[in-house]
């Protein structure tokens, strides 16, 4: 399988990768409310085990919903989503020992690590819009690091507002 073909194939099957950004959006619109009514320890743990729900949801949404075959067997795709995934992961880990010592940092680090593992996406569905999706989260979370951009809610809501914006559009583009 040559690399647009599997490219071609993931974008069909998972909707162009639309579908999982907006369920993450919509995670981290879920931990928005819960870091400002119950503080950011409870934020970030909506936002990790929330995390956890994203691929099964954006896949029953694929399947069930938008009515999407399973990509191709042997797509070297998806274990590139997967391998970025766990990297991420671990950095969410990292982001959540900073909870005892600067929780102000959690949130900021959790953006920077969810919007640098985007940047594989560009390559696992051969589209050049995850790197700008990538490259604006990332730069939210140094924003709620070095305030060097005003970001009106907080680091939580602009990458809830920034992946549900890039999940429609990814999803509307990919269903024409």
């Amino acid at each position: 399988m040559q690399i647009s073909e599997a490219q071609s194939d993931l974008s069909r099957a998972y909707t162009g990768g639309g579908p999982g950004v907006i369920i993450s959006g919509l995670i981290w619109t879920a931990a928005w409310l819960a870091e400002t009514r119950a503080g950011i320890a409870t934020g970030f743990g909506v936002l990790f085990f929330g995390g956890m729900l994203i691929y099964p949801a954006a896949l029953l949404v694929n399947r069930v919903f938008l009515k999407r075959a399973k990509e191709l067997a042997g797509n070297p795709g998806g274990p590139l989503v997967m391998e970025s995934t766990i990297a991420m992961i671990a950095g969410l880990f990292a982001a959540w020992l900073f909870l005892k010592y600067d929780p102000a940092l959690v949130m900021p680090l959790s953006a920077i690590m969810v919007g640098t593992h985007y940047f594989a996406f560009r390559t696992a569905y051969g589209d050049k819009l995850f790197w700008l999706l990538a490259a604006l989260v990332t730069v939210a979370g140094f924003a709620g690091i070095y305030s060097f951009v005003p970001l009106p809610g907080g680091v939580t809501l602009t990458v809830a507002i920034i992946e549900v914006l890039f999940g429609v559009f990814l999803t509307w583009r990919n269903l024409r």
